[in-house]
């Protein structure tokens, strides 16, 4: 196996057991106000410290775990379902449906990203909910075009016409025989896409506009420790790491499957 796939994988292996078993990992309960510790250093109690209102910060870490692999995941669930059934529908179908997608996809692909998600933002209450779906709905476009290049190669195979000489349905073909032979490349955007929604994530609380405190997430944590940079650095190096490293990691396990696939 692929020593990159493998790096990755522990990674985000690691990340997603600390994510599932947070309540059992955490030393205190990361809402816990204790004004008597406030933005202490990293000591046997406190093991990253604590933040400006004396809570703890390693479990706040480990609580917005939960809530930043939680965006990624969902919200590339949503793009990566929208990308298939409208990449799906384009490959298979050609003609007016596919020029009429991918015209869409062309006009969805002239926005940048993130300034899209931004404005639309704006005009929504900032939340988890929100900011899942919109990362979700704003990021398909690349699914779609990698689905829709592998069906249009698929759907001239010998055994996709024995299926439509049998009278199989176009619902049965597409579900039964293309989706699940087209999926290899989608699952390496999907993993390199769980790494750009939790940045994303990160940024948007960053900024504000995203995961809203007390509720701990990255890049809330991160924010907060832009204002005592200077007095607290275990405010912006801790939340800062494990963004990066979760990222390199999702990075990592991608860039190993695409080898995998290249290799196959």
């Amino acid at each position: 196996m692929n020593r990159l796939m493998i790096i990755g994988a522990g990674i985000v292996i690691f990340f997603g057991l600390v994510a599932v078993l947070a309540p059992f990992i955490a030393s205190h309960d990361p809402g816990q106000i204790d004004i008597e510790n406030i933005l202490t250093g990293p000591s046997k109690e406190h093991i990253l410290g604590t933040d400006s209102l004396g809570r703890d910060l390693f479990s706040r870490m480990v609580f917005g775990a939960r809530i930043s692999l939680l965006v990624g995941l969902i919200a590339v669930g949503i793009s990566a379902a929208i990308g298939i059934l409208l990449g799906s529908l384009a490959g298979y179908y050609g003609r007016w449906v596919d020029a009429w997608i991918m015209r869409f996809v062309d006009i969805m692909l002239c926005f940048p990203t993130f300034f899209l998600i931004l404005a639309v933002i704006a005009l929504l209450e900032p939340s988890i909910v929100n900011i899942m779906m919109i990362i979700g709905v704003t990021s398909w476009m690349g699914v779609a075009r990698l689905i829709r290049a592998e069906i249009l190669s698929l759907k001239e195979r010998d055994f996709i016409y024995a299926e439509r000489a049998i009278g199989a349905s176009d619902i049965r073909i597409i579900t039964r025989h293309l989706i699940p032979n087209a999926m290899a490349p989608v699952l390496v955007s999907i993993t390199l896409g769980i790494a750009a929604a939790i940045l994303v994530e990160s940024s948007l609380s960053f900024l504000g506009i995203g995961v809203q405190p007390p509720t701990p997430s990255w890049g809330n944590i991160l924010s907060e420790g832009k204002a005592v940079m200077g007095a607290a650095w275990w405010m912006m190096l801790f939340p800062g790491l494990a963004i990066f490293i979760t990222v390199l990691g999702y990075n990592l396990l991608g860039e190993g499957i695409r080898e995998r696939l290249l290799r196959s």
